[in-house]
């Protein structure tokens, strides 16, 4: 299959550009319209110019992008004097996501991201039909099969509708999330810039109104307020549903902008549990899927975090369906006992700097006994939550004090183990545990004052996962990859004995 643009991008760039710059261009041709000033004629020509610059840089990448989708891979040909191509092995891609914000609905198109987990080498289109959208995201998920024919081609993989919410739960999502509390911020601001107290007295013009007038208006703000809060849960998850068929998963929302993720199964690097104390209160979990790939953000969350109040008992059950490897157990090692003097050993210096600060501004002596105390309360927490368990092919990490974070990951996709001591952990005969992992960005989770007994074992495990390990027997510097992994290792073992 060849790719190239529609000449119709060049009328969607167009209004893209204007819709993106509308702002600027309201100020400098309608409010300054008619002006003499030299300096705003030359800001206005400037204006013009790089707009005019950019729509041409536009016009090029839609005459001269060409994307080939071979057996082997992406051929990616641009530009017009000076030519590139760019190839991209089939199997180096992770997921696609899809995005339509309202202009690009109105053109019938989608914007397509597919990720390999570095940025040098994702393909990104912004102007693509549905239809083409559908066999892109076709060739890489369903990669090492043959293309269908004849009836073959029209049987698609029956997919699965794991979780939707319904109208009463974005509702209540709405309500929990107190998004309508954003308009508070926006009322200060817009008082500070329009300023009325410097027009009319405003005390005295409150003093004259009517009780019930008073009354009327504040209900007509809360309203305001949780219509705007309820609207914008609306748009982010109307529609929202999570689906999977037997290679894939899938996570599509948004109602005025659409955005989809599609992910094999066996891409999947990690799952974390994610639970703030407000969640706990509430009996919701919000899951997100960790993969190499960078997961494109919406407004207000990754599409990769699943719906953010998610019943817990629903959260393990869609896991549990989906990817059963990745499930939750019991933890079988946590912080050691000789750690519970250090959280009243280690100095809390925020605290302290800002109390510093109350030496000129009182009121920071409250607010460092306040940071004070959280900051011990955090501690504790953090204490009794950090906890991990090793299995044959996962590992199991839990930390967090405030919020819980649980991450259950492939032993295969860690990178790497750093051990650390510090004064204080050495003098109470602890450790800590940085574990990396191979996602995009690089993800690292520390256990905090972990037994030093334990380093043995978690070594011993750690260099067990060249059974994981697969080396791509097609690639030509496969024995040297496998060479430097040994390497790696036996360093890791020679100082561990040491």
């Amino acid at each position: 299959m060849t790719f190239r643009y529609s000449k119709l991008k060049m009328f969607y760039d167009l209004l893209d550009l204007v819709k993106s710059n509308l702002f600027i261009l309201f100020i400098l041709f309608i409010l300054n319209a008619g002006s003499d000033s030299t300096f705003m004629n030359i800001v206005q020509w400037g204006a013009i110019a790089m707009l005019g610059f950019g729509l041409l840089l536009k016009i090029k990448e839609t005459l001269f992008t060409k994307v080939e989708f071979e057996e082997d891979g992406i051929h990616m040909h641009t530009g017009l004097f000076s030519k590139s191509e760019q190839f991209i092995p089939r199997e180096k891609f992770e997921n696609v996501q899809t995005s339509a914000n309202v202009l690009q609905r109105l053109f019938g198109v989608q914007a397509i991201t597919m990720e390999t987990g570095e940025a040098t080498s994702d393909v990104a289109l912004k102007f693509v039909r549905k239809a083409d959208c559908s066999k892109m995201e076709d060739y890489i998920l369903r990669r090492g099969k043959r293309e269908p024919h004849g009836e073959e081609a029209k049987t698609e993989p029956e997919r699965q509708i794991l979780f939707t919410p319904t109208i009463p739960n974005i509702l209540k999502a709405a309500l929990m999330s107190f998004s309508f509390l954003a308009i508070i911020p926006i009322g200060f601001n817009i008082w500070s810039d329009v300023r009325p107290e410097k027009h009319v007295d405003v005390d005295e013009v409150a003093s004259q109104l009517p009780g019930w007038l008073i009354i009327l208006l504040v209900s007509l703000a809360v309203l305001l307020a949780i219509g705007i809060g309820v609207f914008k849960t609306f748009n982010s998850y109307y529609q929202y549903t999570i689906s999977m068929d037997n290679e894939r998963l899938f996570v599509q929302k948004g109602w005025l902008s659409k955005q989809s993720l599609s992910i094999r199964k066996d891409k999947v690097q990690a799952v974390i549990y994610k639970q703030s104390g407000y969640q706990k209160m509430l009996g919701v979990t919000t899951i997100k899927l960790i993969s190499t790939g960078e997961i494109l953000s919406s407004d207000d969350q990754q599409i990769n975090e699943f719906f953010p109040y998610l019943p817990t008992k629903k959260a393990h059950e869609l896991i549990a369906v989906m990817l059963p490897q990745y499930q939750q157990s019991n933890m079988t090692h946590h912080a050691s006992a000789k750690a519970k003097m250090l959280i009243w050993l280690r100095p809390p210096f925020f605290a302290a700097i800002v109390a510093v600060i109350g030496f000129w501004k009182p009121i920071f002596f409250v607010f460092g006994a306040i940071v004070f105390i959280l900051t011990y309360i955090s501690r504790i927490l953090q204490y009794r939550n950090t906890a991990f368990k090793l299995g044959d092919t996962h590992v199991q990490l839990r930390t967090g004090g405030f919020t819980v974070e649980t991450l259950v990951k492939k032993r295969a996709k860690v990178l790497e183990l750093k051990f650390e001591r510090s004064l204080l952990q050495r003098m109470r005969g602890v450790m800590s545990v940085n574990v990396t992992n191979r996602a995009h960005p690089i993800h690292v989770t520390t256990l905090l004052d972990i037994e030093p007994a334990l380093q043995p074992m978690i070594t011993t495990w750690f260099e067990a996962r060249t059974n994981d390990v697969a080396i791509d027997p097609r690639s030509q510097d496969g024995s040297l990859k496998q060479d430097a992994i040994a390497l790696l290792l036996r360093a890791l073992k020679l100082k561990t004995d040491k």
